[in-house]
């Protein structure tokens, strides 16, 4: 587990060996990847209840819950999104590489987040734009791991990878969508027996 854990260390400075390796060599595995979603939450709920005054004058704090939810339906999301659309594409990628990879490629987030929200308790002013940076830089670094570990795991070219990918954010867009109206309409099936039972018993 240790050498699982510290091999991110390696692909986020050689992502090309280090996703090749982490599906044909088995370098990593889903318990390390849980670890490392289990720290990435951590960190944004850190970020939510450890900010300086500066950025959050109004105290302003979420729960770890918000935090768990805000990380993992994204997650899921993701997942599922680019599976299905590889899948129809001679991706060749399993589910489960897919998982390994994205959460491979959260590896900066979490040592970035803690660190801005660190620095937003020491700079004020001008400064803090410093730690506000340290997050964006995190974000960029973990798509260009996600952009490079979907391209291996699938082994395709740039240009497919990156139409794959937009396909695989249009999936998620959908799949809230198709969620959405389910909820929406099984609330109004849910309310219309309940009326109807109400109805009958006053009957």
């Amino acid at each position: 587990l240790k050498e699982e854990l510290c091999y991110g260390l390696h692909i986020i400075f050689h992502p090309f060996d280090g996703f090749w390796d982490l599906k044909h060599e088995q370098r990593g595995s889903v318990r390390a990847s849980l670890i490392y979603i289990i720290v990435t939450i951590l960190a944004f709920y850190y970020q939510d209840i450890g900010r300086g005054y500066y950025q959050n004058p109004q105290g302003m704090y979420g729960t770890i819950f918000s935090a768990a939810l805000s990380v993992l339906v994204i997650l899921i999301l993701w997942v599922v999104g680019n599976w299905c659309f590889t899948t129809l594409f001679d991706g060749e990628g399993n589910m489960k590489n897919i998982f390994i990879a994205t959460s491979y490629s959260l590896f900066p987030v979490p040592i970035f987040v803690v660190l801005s929200t660190v620095l937003t308790n020491v700079f004020v002013g001008d400064e803090a734009q410093i730690a506000s940076m340290l997050v964006v830089v995190a974000y960029v670094w973990m798509a260009f791991l996600l952009i490079i570990g979907m391209q291996v795991i699938h082994d395709f070219s740039m240009g497919k990878n990156v139409i794959m990918l937009l396909c695989s954010l249009v999936g998620m867009l959908f799949i809230v969508f198709v969620a959405l109206l389910f909820t929406t309409l099984a609330s109004k099936m849910f309310g219309f027996v309940e009326t109807l039972i109400d109805e009958i018993s006053f009957r």
